[in-house]
């Protein structure tokens, strides 16, 4: 098997990484032209927050053609039990007036609006060697960016973390809407909802990292990064007993109305289980955009075995994260075969269908050392060819899995019960017509 053609032919969607967050958050460059500081590629294989791991130049290299570019909001939660961000936000003004002084909702949008920025101004300074990056709003233009002889690349809007959509009236913690009227809360954030839908977000993040109008959380911190909290006081502040709140049903509910993906990433798994039974037999409307499979490392965060089959049988995609923590029930730098056993495990639980790519590159994650960022997504490839994976089997890997989920979830009209299944673009295949 020739992998290279194999990986130059495929459509590649990363589901979930941060380039709208590093270019907030430090006035990086995500065209990628400059040079990099000499910091961010001494400790490129490492947690660093100075890492360039998503942009435009490593997606030519690694062949990505859909990236979704989740806007995260940094939660408050951050400056309270990380004295390290107190500290350094005291120097950062800029970042502490446009990042964590506004509401979050307006940090979700101010965030996208940079990303959008990101894409112009690549366009401008394009070489002839260079592919042109569209943003795409809908699965139309989805499509029609795929079939573009030109072959641009696509970037989509995501969001992670239900708190984004709380504005004023919500605030950002409990002291700041103990005292409102309920009615109000779900107002806002219900609009805000439909505000994000009409500005292409594909899919919404229930939960993140800490507590939310929405969702609650898993713990989210990896055991090597407690050192750097109130960890004592971090260990009994998570809850996993609570999952969606009344207002979090009614964004599940209104979701599925408006057409948005459901992610159920750092859900809780009572949160989780309350998605499915309000999805009830709905296909396709349901992502883990970045985890793992419990069964190879029992975190709460990856996803049990009857989860996997639930996603699967339902039509939903589930994004292979990229994070060692997460995969591995081992301390190691090396995590390729991590990422391969997660894979197996999925298709092996859940069939071939369900199994594609969410980095998380960029989102303060610790990566593997043979694939630090979307420039080394061949590497991949190669190792499942290595394998014996069959060719259609890494073509729904890297990315014909993802692609059928956004073309046919993604829509701003009411999807029926038994969704009638179409195409992919330029595939002839249908969804599920490979060998489970």
């Amino acid at each position: 098997m020739d992998w290279n053609k194999l990986h130059h032919d495929s459509t590649i969607v990363d589901l979930h990484t941060h380039p709208s967050l590093k270019s907030t958050l430090f006035h990086r460059n995500f065209g990628g032209r400059k040079r990099r500081k000499f910091l961010a590629a001494l400790f490129s294989g490492a947690f660093w927050p100075l890492s360039e791991r998503v942009t435009f130049k490593n997606m030519q290299q690694g062949g990505v053609d859909v990236l979704l570019s989740t806007a995260y909001a940094p939660e408050s939660g951050w400056v309270e039990d990380l004295s390290l961000i107190k500290w350094l936000l005291f120097f950062a003004r800029r970042v502490k007036r446009e990042v964590f002084d506004p509401t979050y909702f307006d940090v979700t949008n101010f965030m996208m609006d940079n990303m959008e920025k990101q894409i112009a101004l690549y366009n401008d300074e394009l070489t002839p060697r260079d592919r042109k990056a569209v943003l795409v709003k809908n699965s139309t233009e989805l499509k029609a960016a795929l079939e573009d002889p030109t072959k641009p690349m696509a970037v989509v809007h995501a969001v992670e973390g239900g708190h984004s959509l709380q504005g004023d009236e919500c605030g950002k913690t409990e002291s700041d809407y103990i005292s409102s009227d309920p009615q109000d809360l779900e107002e806002e954030i219900l609009k805000n909802l439909q505000h994000f839908s009409d500005r292409g977000v594909a899919y919404l993040t229930l939960a993140h990292f800490y507590d939310n109008l929405v969702a609650y959380p898993v713990f989210p911190y990896p055991e090597y990064g407690l050192k750097h909290f109130k960890w004592k006081e971090l260990l009994g502040r998570w809850d996993m007993n609570n999952g969606l709140t009344p207002i979090g049903e009614k964004v599940v509910e209104k979701m599925l109305e408006l057409g948005m993906l459901i992610d159920i990433a750092h859900c809780t798994p009572k949160g989780r289980e309350q998605v499915y039974d309000i999805v009830g037999n709905r296909t396709g409307r349901v992502i883990s955009s970045h985890t793992g499979a419990f069964a190879i490392n029992p975190d709460p965060y990856n996803l049990e075995d009857w989860e996997i089959k639930w996603l699967a049988d339902h039509g939903g995609v589930i994004g292979t994260i990229f994070m060692n923590y997460w995969l591995s029930p081992v301390d190691t730098k090396l995590g390729l075969k991590y990422i391969e056993r997660t894979m197996n495990h999925l298709i092996n639980v859940g069939g071939e269908d369900v199994v594609g790519i969410g980095t998380d590159f960029d989102g303060f994650t610790d990566p593997p050392e043979e694939i630090i960022n979307l420039g080394q997504l061949p590497r991949l490839t190669k190792y499942l060819s290595a394998l014996k994976y069959k060719p259609e089997t890494i073509e729904k890997i890297l990315g014909k899995n993802s692609l059928r989920v956004l073309m046919e979830g993604w829509k701003k009209q009411p999807l029926a019960d038994n969704n009638t299944p179409t195409s992919l673009p330029g595939s002839g295949l249908m969804p599920g017509s490979g060998v489970r």
